[in-house]
C-alpha cells in the first residue's frame, strides 16, 4: 500500500507524553478507509489501536449470533423501544449507503481484526450508544421527539444511489456539522450530545490511552470528529458528567399533568354546565372514538387480534396514565406473540425499501404497531376535545 493512497484520507498526528498518536478519519462505508486502516497498521506499527466504538457495539460487531440472542420482548417490556428503533433505523440507513461490498463499520472491523491478529491493545473509545441516545432524547421536548422520530423513519425511504464521489465527500471534516446545521435551532442540544460531547469524550479517551504506557497509538474515527478531537485532545478533561443520564425534573412532571388536568377540567365543566346526560355523552364519545381509532391503527399495522384488543381497551386511559399507552401495550403484546426471526433483523434495510416490506418484516411491523395506535388515539383525543369545546360557553 503506497503512502500516496493514504494521503487521500484525512490524518492527524500529535505527540502526547511519550506516545506518538496517529488519528485516521474515515467514512464508514468506504473501501479506501478500510484499506487505509490496514496500511497504517503495517506502516506505523502501533502498539495500541483505538476505535470509535463503545464496548457494547464492539461485542455486537464481533458476535455473529447477536440477533439470535436479542429478546425483543424484554426490550419492549423495559421501555427501550425508541432507543432500539433509533439504533435499527440508523443502522438500516447506513446499510443503504454501503457501496459495493463494503458494509458500514468495515474499517472498524478491520482495525479490531488486525489488532487481535498482531496482539495489539485494542481500546473502544466511544461513549456507550445507549447513554448518547438517552442524553439526546432527554434534552428535547415532546414535539421535538416526534419530529426526530419522523425524520428517522423517513430516512428509511431514501432511495438515492451513493456514488464513490459522495463517499469521499463524507470524509470532509465538516460533513457532520453540515448535516446538523440544517436542523432547526431547537435541536442544538441534540447536536451537542451527538457531535460535540462525543468529540470531547473521544479526545479524552484517546489521550488516556496514549498516556497509559503506549509508545505509538492509531485511532480510527469518523472524519467528522477529527476537528473536535484535535480541539480537545491536548488538555485533560473530566468526562464523567458526559456519562450521566438526565433524570426527570418537576417541569417534566408538570408537563405530563397539563393534558390530563385539562381534559378532566373539560369533563367536569360539561357535567356542571350542561347536565349529567351531556357529561355521560362526552365520556362515551371519548371511549368509543379513542378505542376505535387506536384499534384501527393496530389493524392497519396488521397486528395480532390480541394486540388490537389491547390497543382498544387501553386507549381511553392513555392520557391519564403514562404506563397504559395503546401503542406501547399493543407492541409489547405483538413482540411476545410474534417474535421476530434473525432474518427479520438482517433484512431491515432491504425490506424497508419496499412498501409491503413494512408489514412483511416482523421488526418493522412491531414498530408500526407501536406508532399507529398512538397516532389513532391522539387523533381521537383531538376530535373529542374539539367537539366538547364547541359546547363550552365562556360568557
Amino acid at each position: 500500500m503506497s503512502y500516496e493512497l493514504l494521503s487521500k484520507e484525512p490524518i492527524r498526528k500529535i505527540r502526547l507524553g511519550e506516545c506518538d498518536v496517529v488519528i485516521l478519519g474515515t467514512a464508514h462505508v468506504s473501501q479506501a478507509s478500510v484499506d487505509s486502516v490496514e496500511a497504517l497498521i503495517q506502516q506505523e506499527m502501533p502498539d495500541t489501536v483505538c476505535v470509535e466504538l463503545c464496548p457494547s457495539r464492539v461485542r455486537s460487531l464481533k458476535d455473529l449470533e447477536y440477533w439470535k440472542k436479542l429478546d425483543i420482548f424484554t426490550v419492549f417490556k423495559e421501555r427501550k423501544m425508541y432507543l432500539l428503533l433509533s439504533s435499527l433505523i440508523l443502522s438500516s440507513f447506513q446499510k443503504k449507503l454501503g457501496y459495493g461490498k463494503v458494509k458500514p463499520g468495515d474499517e472498524m472491523r478491520k482495525a479490531i481484526e488486525l489488532a487481535e491478529k498482531n496482539n495489539l491493545k485494542m481500546i473502544p473509545v466511544d461513549r456507550e450508544i445507549q447513554t448518547t441516545l438517552k442524553r439526546a432524547w432527554g434534552n428535547v421536548g415532546f414535539f421535538s421527539k416526534s419530529y426526530l422520530i419522523s425524520a428517522l423513519i423517513s430516512s428509511l425511504l431514501v432511495k438515492e444511489e451513493i456514488t464513490e464521489e459522495k463517499i469521499e465527500e463524507m470524509k470532509s471534516e465538516d460533513a457532520l456539522k453540515d448535516i446538523f446545521s440544517q436542523l432547526p435551532g431547537r435541536f442544538d442540544q441534540v447536536k451537542k450530545v451527538i457531535i460535540d460531547e462525543r468529540d470531547e469524550y473521544l479526545a479524552e479517551k484517546i489521550r488516556q490511552s496514549a498516556m497509559d504506557g503506549s509508545k505509538k497509538l492509531l485511532a480510527v474515527v469518523g472524519a467528522g470528529h477529527l476537528e473536535g478531537i484535535m480541539k480537545y485532545i491536548n488538555e485533560e478533561r473530566n468526562i464523567l458528567e458526559l456519562d450521566v443520564i438526565p433524570t426527570s425534573t418537576w417541569k417534566d412532571t408538570l408537563t405530563l399533568l397539563i393534558v390530563p388536568l385539562f381534559l378532566v377540567g373539560i369533563a367536569v365543566y360539561t357535567f356542571y354546565t350542561s347536565g349529567q346526560e351531556a357529561g355521560i355523552d362526552l365520556v362515551v364519545n371519548w371511549i368509543v372514538v379513542k378505542s376505535f381509532l387506536a384499534a384501527l391503527g393496530a389493524m392497519i399495522a396488521f397486528a395480532h387480534p390480541f394486540s388490537i384488543l389491547l390497543a382498544a381497551i387501553s386507549a381511553p386511559f392513555g392520557n391519564f396514565n403514562p404506563i397504559i399507552k395503546p401503542g406501547w401495550l399493543a407492541a409489547l403484546c405483538e413482540s411476545y406473540l410474534r417474535k421476530p426471526l434473525v432474518e427479520d433483523f438482517e433484512k431491515i434495510a432491504e425490506d424497508s425499501e419496499r412498501f409491503t416490506g413494512y408489514w412483511k418484516n416482523r421488526v418493522i411491523r412491531i414498530f408500526l404497531v407501536l406508532l399507529l395506535p398512538q397516532i389513532g388515539s391522539s387523533i381521537g383525543t383531538f376530535i373529542v376535545t374539539m367537539k366538547a369545546m364547541e359546547g363550552i360557553k365562556i360568557f
